[in-house]
């Protein structure tokens, strides 16, 4: 059986060959940026240690062509001495998770159930009894150690909340129910889900700090005084009425508008409707509530059989937490759970390993880019054409870093292919919401990289218009207020734009020319 000595035997090993390569060290390091996702998430507790094993054991690596770890098999099983491969079945089997620790018996084991699986797992209790009591939940990675057995990872965080808790169990068992199979999750999503929202519980700011940090951030990011004030009302407004469709409109608009950069923005505002809705969580709590007392009657009654849903509402009722329950949401059902989207990803590339083969999921692991440009959305539900297209016709060309024409057709394609298996699995109707312009954003987009290329000034980050009409040696457009105006171009330029197509001008001295171009689709949406 495997111990913990061998296993970071495995990690040292994968670190050396990490040394080794100057483009696997620089993608490591700029993997931060999206793994560390708010100022200081770097400083918790063994946060370096879960980002290590999300970037080798997850993460495909754009220098290798594929995730380290699968990659990097064969040196590693050489440097490490693993000539059976049961140490290197152990590291790509090991399994991300929140685990509730269901039994422990001292000396012995003890038992956790995967609360996104719903699978039950043995862990050997040399280390694990030091840490856990029933009734934790553990957040992080279990690795096999043989026999059944499972160690846990000294970077799993323990989290010793009743409410805490019950609250994750009935969201998880409400998705299961909803999605009829298993929920899979990766470990980025595992760190924004708990570890974000744990250190903000730690020292949760009041509205009028969130606000303040906001207007801060955003004027940093230079857009002006007048443009923030209305921002922030539309963030305490979405957040008052429950609508996560806020931030995703707004950044819409600052992607057409302004010449902001969009993942700092995006971060800034997530932040505050954290804070938003958090406030009025608290204001909504009835003044005397007793979690104990309202934990203890939902024990009882589950101990005497009664209607778990029934339970679950009750239990609701009595923390406060159906005071403002939305309507539309009631009827719908629909779990509000972060990060749903890149759950969801997960379980598709699961599901197609098991049924296609490891070679056809890394194939189509790149639509993990979905799930981070959707982080988001709460409701799976609530995707449909205009997130789609955003994400196809803009943010692979603006935010993903894909810089070669395959890289863009296959992140295409592996979203075509998660929306089917979504329509079909699911019912989620996504292939409906994109197959009409699938076609026409699969011929689109390479010739939009190559417009880029042949920009003389760079991308720009001047306004957008949409293209009228293209000559030869100039491009005539319209912009959002119907003025036209007529800008140069090169002959490289104007053999790939096409009327229809939006484009963004960028500016050099006192000429302006064809910066970033944006399929016809885009165009349509934004109208």
């Amino acid at each position: 059986m495997l111990d913990w000595d061998r296993v970071e035997l495995g990690f040292a090993c994968f670190l050396e060959l990490l040394a080794r390569d100057t483009r696997v060290q620089g993608e490591f390091e700029a993997s931060r940026a999206i793994f560390f996702a708010q100022p200081g998430a770097s400083l918790r507790p063994q946060a370096e240690r879960r980002h290590l094993e999300w970037f080798l054991l997850e993460r495909p690596c754009d220098a290798l062509g594929g995730v380290p770890a699968v990659v990097w098999q064969d040196p590693w099983r050489a440097a490490v001495g693993d000539p059976s491969g049961e140490l290197a079945s152990a590291f790509l089997e090991s399994l991300p998770g929140a685990f509730e620790v269901t039994s422990l018996v001292a000396g012995e084991g003890l038992w956790v159930r995967d609360l996104f699986t719903g699978g039950e797992h043995p862990v050997a209790a040399a280390r694990a009894a030091e840490i856990v009591a029933v009734g934790d939940l553990a957040v992080g990675r279990l690795v096999p150690a043989g026999g059944g057995l499972h160690i846990i990872s000294p970077a799993v965080t323990v989290l010793r909340s009743a409410p805490l808790l019950a609250a994750v169990r009935h969201d998880l068992e409400s998705m299961r129910r909803a999605r009829r199979g298993v929920l899979r999750i990766q470990q980025l999503e595992l760190e924004h889900l708990f570890h974000s929202a744990s250190a903000s519980l730690e020292a949760r700011p009041t509205p009028a700090e969130g606000r303040a940090r906001a207007r801060e951030g955003l004027a940093a990011l230079g857009l002006e005084s007048v443009a923030i004030d209305a921002l922030l009302v539309r963030i305490a407004r979405g957040a008052r009425g429950g609508d996560p469709r806020t931030v995703t409109e707004i950044m819409n608009e600052l992607a057409f508008d302004t010449p902001v950069e969009l993942s700092s923005a995006r971060l800034v505002l997530l932040e505050l409707w954290d804070v938003e809705r958090s406030a009025l969580a608290g204001e909504t709590s009835p003044a005397g509530a007793d979690p104990s007392a309202a934990l203890a009657a939902f024990d009882a009654g589950r101990a005497q059989g009664k209607d778990l849903e029934q339970l679950f509402r009750d239990l609701e009722r009595d923390l406060g937490l159906d005071e403002e329950a939305n309507d539309e949401e009631d009827e719908a059902g629909a779990p509000d759970f972060p990060g749903v989207v890149g759950a969801m990803v997960e379980e598709f590339l699961w599901e197609t390993e098991r049924e296609e083969g490891r070679g056809r999921a890394l194939e189509l692991a790149c639509v993990r880019l979905f799930g981070t440009y959707a982080a988001d959305v709460s409701v799976f539900e609530d995707l449909g054409a205009t997130r789609l297209v955003d994400f196809a016709a803009r943010w692979l060309l603006d935010e993903s870093g894909l810089a070669h024409e395959h890289e863009l057709l296959a992140a295409l394609d592996a979203l075509a292919a998660f929306c089917r298996w979504s329509e079909q699995q699911h019912e989620v109707k996504l292939w409906s919401a994109l197959d009409s312009t699938f076609e026409e954003l699969r011929r689109a987009l390479p010739r939009h990289l190559r417009l880029r290329r042949a920009a003389p000034h760079g991308p720009g980050q001047g306004a957008t218009f949409e293209v009228l009409a293209v000559e030869p040696e100039s491009v005539l457009l319209r912009g959002r207020k119907d003025e036209e105006r007529r800008v140069a171009l090169s002959p490289a330029q104007a053999r790939e734009l096409e009327a229809g197509d939006f484009v963004r001008l960028a500016v050099h001295g006192r000429a302006s020319a064809v910066g970033a171009g944006y399929p016809a689709a885009l165009a349509r949406l934004a109208r």
